[in-house]
């Protein structure tokens, strides 16, 4: 698996979130099909993986939580969607 960061193709969606929200740092990555977005603020953080075409693997989360935080598993909050996965974590 590799990260792919393409936050400059989104970068007016970007924009608009930093300035309309609480964030202070917006990070998109692909995942092959799966989009990854990466949220931070003062206090959480928030990672939302979405594919359209299946739903996300639990490999899928651990090699991202692995890839971009120094969180496991066990340390986050993940909420499950119709192929959306919500991870959310203290900073």
């Amino acid at each position: 698996m590799h990260l792919v960061d393409v936050s400059s193709s989104y970068s007016r969606k970007i924009k608009q979130e930093l300035e309309n929200s609480a964030n202070h740092f917006i990070k998109i990555y692909t995942l092959g099909n799966t989009r990854v977005v990466f949220k931070k603020n003062v206090a959480t953080s928030e990672i939302v993986m979405s594919n359209k075409v299946r739903g996300i693997t639990e490999e899928e989360i651990n090699f991202v939580l692995e890839k971009l935080t120094n969180s496991s598993i066990a340390d986050v909050t993940i909420t499950t969607g119709n192929r959306v996965v919500d991870i959310s974590f203290k900073n």
